[in-house]
């Protein structure tokens, strides 16, 4: 069997060839993630011979799913949104410490003994993104909103910065109450569970799935938020959500969800080996020596 001609992908243009690494976001839905065609135009622009998929898959057919895809040999690294987070932790053979601390992962890649390292970046790459923002954290007052996989992790790092206490709120009030217990023993502030209390909120953040759709509800109100208050979503898609637009026309500011995935990626490019030295950040395709047409291609 004759070898397969090393520069027929880039003569012809395709975007594959037998060499191609494979990455993958699972999730369901799927349709608002960003992360395939970001990822994928970064590889281009890097010249690495990758491609991110997206994989829709029920929860009820997770197990399944992820056991095909982990038989891929040629495959480097899977991510995760909602609402897989939490039981793709099964998944994984071992945990890094803030992976163990929230229950949660969003990034899995296999090892070169066969078993499989997983770990979570959203609440650092939000976290980092907040900075990029200028958004001060030492000594605020946050109010989280939902605390499924993306949500506790958010609040574990932001409790970790210095904030000067932190409300928590769910559908489950139990998983709720009992993450604001852990927080305030393990960092010494003042946290608990509650409904957002607008005379005592410098930052708020919707980690709900509400905003994905054109009709959902607001996560929580925004009138009586106090005019230096900052308004955060964690929804990707659409960038700017009922929630923001409510926030910005009452003068607020507010912060994006693709903040948390491009100050991510950078952590998430660290955990797939993926080479040193690239700027690994999703707002690199706006920058101006961007090649006219190539974040589109």
């Amino acid at each position: 069997m004759s070898a397969p001609d090393p520069d027929e992908r880039e003569r012809l243009g395709a975007p594959v060839d037998a060499g191609t690494r494979l990455f993958a976001i699972v999730g369901d839905p799927i349709g608002h993630v960003r992360a395939p065609v970001v990822w994928s135009a970064l590889f281009r622009r890097f010249g690495i011979n990758a491609v991110f998929l997206p994989a829709r898959v029920a929860p009820a057919r997770l197990d399944a799913a992820l056991a095909g895809l982990k038989a891929l040999a040629n495959l480097d690294g899977l991510m995760f949104t909602m609402p897989h987070k939490v039981a793709a932790l099964r998944h994984a053979d071992t945990l890094s410490v803030r992976a163990q601390r929230v229950g949660a992962i969003n990034l899995l890649r296999p090892e070169p003994d066969g078993t499989w390292s997983g770990d979570n970046v959203d609440g650092a790459g939000f976290v980092a993104g907040l900075a990029a923002d200028g958004v001060r954290l030492a000594g605020r007052q946050v109010h989280v909103q939902g605390v499924g996989g993306v949500g506790e992790n958010i609040a574990w790092s932001l409790a970790g910065e210095g904030i000067a206490g932190l409300t928590v709120c769910d559908l489950d009030r139990t998983r709720a109450a009992r993450l604001a217990q852990r927080i305030a023993r393990d960092c010494g502030i003042h946290a608990a569970d509650g409904q957002l209390d607008p005379a005592h909120c410098d930052l708020a953040v919707n980690a709900t799935p509400l905003g994905l759709a054109p009709d959902d509800p607001l996560p929580f109100p925004v009138d009586a938020l106090a005019p230096g208050t900052v308004v955060a979503d964690v929804i990707m898609e659409p960038m700017r959500t009922r929630l923001l637009d409510a926030a910005a026309r009452r003068g607020l500011k507010v912060h994006h969800g693709r903040n948390m995935m491009n100050h991510a990626m950078p952590l998430a490019a660290r955990f797939f080996r993926l080479p040193d030295g690239q700027n690994w950040n999703g707002g690199a395709l706006q920058n101006r020596d961007w090649p006219a047409g190539e974040a589109n291609a």
